[in-house]
């Protein structure tokens, strides 16, 4: 048998600059949709998600997990987020969107060059996504 290892780029880097720390979250749900959707039309449609993670950069790794999930499984994708609350460990929101169709480009957020923080009063953030 003969196989070879080759090098390939397969990735995409979000980089977000938000007021709050709840813009961060609201931004890359909107990011993302916009990444995968091919349709601008599509039935509406709600989701109440609730997201855990020991810390902020952790949990944005976990949102935008939560939102490739539910593109890939639902071809849904969020046109805006409402309700969001941070809490210790976690956050709950609202995702209202709609089932469209989607180009699943996206196989998971990562932990490679992750950044979550606060800089000069604004909210800095950057996550890997894997494509």
């Amino acid at each position: 048998m003969t196989y070879t290892w080759r090098e390939h780029t397969a990735e995409i880097e979000l980089v977000i600059d938000a007021t709050s720390e709840e813009a961060v979250f609201a931004d890359a749900a909107d990011a993302f949709a916009r990444l995968v959707e091919l349709d601008a039309g599509g039935a509406a449609v709600a989701h109440d998600v609730a997201v855990d993670a020991p810390d902020r950069a952790a949990l944005l790794v976990a949102w935008l997990d939560e939102l490739i999930y539910l593109a890939d499984v639902e071809g849904f994708v969020a046109d805006r987020v409402e309700g969001l609350r941070l809490r210790a460990g976690g956050l709950d929101a609202t995702l209202v969107g709609r089932r469209t169709t989607i180009d699943p480009l996206v196989k998971a957020a990562t932990y490679h060059r992750l950044v979550f923080g606060r800089e000069e009063g604004r909210w800095h953030a950057r996550v890997v996504l894997d494509v």
